[in-house]
């Protein structure tokens, strides 16, 4: 019966879908086992599938220029969408942890801001504080200097849950990729390592337990690229 699920599910889900669901049956047959239900764990000689290695998409600083442009120009709710992509973008922010910040989250003196994912919390549930960079931090004061009165330290610094719609309606006039709110944390991943950012710090950042591996394995290629751009400045006046 395992093998025969295992045969079905992975040709309806994908590599890492697949591996995940394979663990948590691994984990349940576990449990069957440790209260003598079942004498072995039949799960346990599925193997996993191998996941196919694929280079995110991510937007250029001119794509995502033009993604702001374009949104400026919706209609409806156009100001507070564009807002929440430079939030997510100069932030690095999963979308969740994004919409939750408040005002109160962030500390300008201490130059910091606090990611707590609000009421859901942030997907490892710890709480993590960020440098304020100075992206992110210009793009805060300008939010500030345009409100009639100070915030409330409880209050949203994002006025809505999504810009969804007024993405993809910006990329198809734009002719752009199809961005989403996740191609904003790949821009940012981008920039931090244009810069010369150590993946261990970016991953502290994004809130990664790893150290910096998924970093690495995502965001190599860009700074082998990078690296090899910045080779050719070594020509010492030649």
């Amino acid at each position: 019966m395992a093998e025969e699920w295992a045969a079905q599910r992975s040709g309806e889900r994908s590599a890492r879908t697949y591996n995940y669901e394979r663990e948590s049956l691994i984990r349940v047959l576990d449990y069957a086992q440790r209260e003598g239900l079942i004498l072995d764990n039949p799960a346990r000689i599925l193997q996993r599938l191998k996941l196919r290695q694929v280079k995110p998409t991510i937007p250029t600083k001119a794509e995502f220029e033009t993604l702001l442009v374009e949104i400026g120009k919706l209609r409806s709710d156009a100001r507070a969408s564009a807002e929440l992509c430079e939030l997510l973008a100069y932030s690095g922010c999963r979308l969740r942890e994004g919409t939750a910040l408040t005002w109160g989250d962030v500390d300008f003196k201490k130059k910091q801001f606090t990611v707590t994912g609000g009421e859901r919390g942030t997907k490892n549930h710890e709480a993590r504080t960020i440098p304020l960079f100075p992206s992110l931090e210009a793009f805060l004061k300008r939010l500030l200097d345009e409100m009639e009165k100070p915030p409330r330290s409880e209050q949203r610094i994002s006025k809505i849950e999504s810009a969804k719609k007024a993405m993809m309606s910006a990329c198809k006039k734009a002719d752009l990729p199809h961005f989403t709110h996740h191609h904003l944390r790949h821009f940012f991943c981008s920039n931090t390592i244009e810069v010369g950012i150590d993946f261990k710090a970016i991953a502290g950042w994004l809130g990664h337990k790893d150290g910096g591996l998924l970093v690495a394995k995502t965001y190599g290629h860009l700074r082998d690229e990078h690296s090899a751009e910045m080779a050719k400045r070594m020509t010492y006046g030649v």
